[in-house]
């Protein structure tokens, strides 16, 4: 026990010196333990994202052939609703519990604030997706284990959540949220998803693509994720405050 208070003790000191970084990591930290103590965020997740896999599975199973060829845009439909559905009860707990009026009252950056909100909930996304990983190389036999398969995924991910978190935050007042947030969020993240889901589809072959071959795609997921952290980062003062 007392070396485990230690390693955290040295893991403050250490962000101490970056008040920006401590307030990030703080943020961070405060998810990870709402979630460990009420399992609200990934479980909703994880249980949907089966289902539906589960429930794709059985429909298509006559016909194997196009379920393996629609794989991957069933992967994709299946992180963005699992995600948002994740971006909404992440921040409806605080809104609930009105941890959202402590934060902001808190003497840190609002972009500090920001940065955490996209770690945390890309975290719980990560862990959702090595799951339905595992799951689509059981039930569709696709090689989705590939590195680079992983990586697109991790980086569509980033992106999807940075754009989630700014358009969560804005809606998340309102009493038809869980409207508003799909209505919103998904049609923003199309030039996201649809280079992502072409870069991950090249990679479905035997044959390895080459970097020019899939360099466009990746380049946009890349572009757009600096896109929307820049925009996230420049604009969240005014969406909180508003």
């Amino acid at each position: 026990m007392s070396k485990q208070l230690t390693e955290k003790k040295s893991i403050f000191s250490v962000l101490g010196r970056s008040p920006y970084a401590a307030a990030v990591w703080a943020i961070v930290w405060k998810d990870l333990q709402i979630e460990r103590h009420t399992k609200q965020t990934l479980s909703v997740m994880i249980m949907f994202s089966l289902s539906t896999v589960v429930m794709f599975n059985f429909a298509l199973e006559t016909n194997l052939d196009a379920a393996r060829n629609v794989a991957t845009g069933l992967l994709w439909a299946t992180i963005l609703l699992a995600g948002t559905l994740g971006l909404n009860r992440s921040l409806a707990i605080e809104q609930e519990n009105r941890t959202v009026d402590a934060i902001l009252m808190a003497p840190v950056s609002r972009s500090a604030i920001y940065i955490g909100k996209v770690l945390s909930v890309t975290l719980f996304s990560i862990v959702l997706e090595v799951a339905l990983v595992f799951i689509f190389i059981m039930f569709f036999n696709k090689p989705l284990w590939r590195p680079q398969v992983l990586l697109i995924l991790v980086l569509g991910t980033i992106g999807y959540i940075s754009a989630g978190v700014l358009i969560t935050s804005m809606t998340i007042q309102t009493r038809t949220r869980e409207v508003l947030l799909p209505v919103l969020l998904l049609p923003l993240s199309l030039p996201l998803i649809l280079p992502a889901a072409m870069a991950v589809a090249s990679y479905m072959f035997p044959q390895t693509p080459t970097w020019g071959e899939v360099q466009s795609p990746i380049l946009l997921v890349i572009i757009y994720d600096l896109l929307m952290i820049t925009t996230g980062v420049m604009s969240y003062h005014y969406v909180v405050e508003s």
